[in-house]
This record gives structure tokens, sequence and C-alpha cells, in this order.
């Protein structure tokens, strides 16, 4: 990329894009993008977590039927 940098700290990233480069539809199409896909991996690690909270009360069922016979 010509005239773009990336700067990397702490808690944050800059992305500088050239205007010459690049326009503002591309730029708000990146953002776009880059929200559906934090949205997705936030999605996916909550469904995450309730699964195995899920599978580990439905094993904690299954072995007190094992008991109870």
């Amino acid at each position: 990329m010509i005239n773009s940098s990336l700067e990397i700290k702490d808690n944050e990233y800059l992305i500088k894009f050239s205007k010459q480069q690049f326009d503002l539809d591309f730029v708000k199409s990146l953002l776009t993008f880059i929200n559906q896909k934090l949205s997705v991996k936030e999605a996916s690690e909550t469904l995450a977590f309730e699964d195995v909270h899920d599978r580990h009360s439905s094993e904690e069922n299954y072995f007190s039927h094992l008991d109870e016979k």
C-alpha cells in the first residue's frame, strides 16, 4: 500500500490511508466489514461458553439418573 501506515499501540490500532489512493466508500466498507467480524466473533464466544455450560449441566443430570438406579 502506497502512502498508508499502520501504527500499533498498547490498546489501539491506527490505520492511515492516503486520500489519493483510497476513497471514502472503501474506508467505510472496510470499517463495516471489521465491525461485522467483531460481532460474529463475540457471538461465537458467547455460544461456545453456553455450549460448554449446557454440556456440563446435562452430564450432571445423566449421572444423577444412574445413581438412582
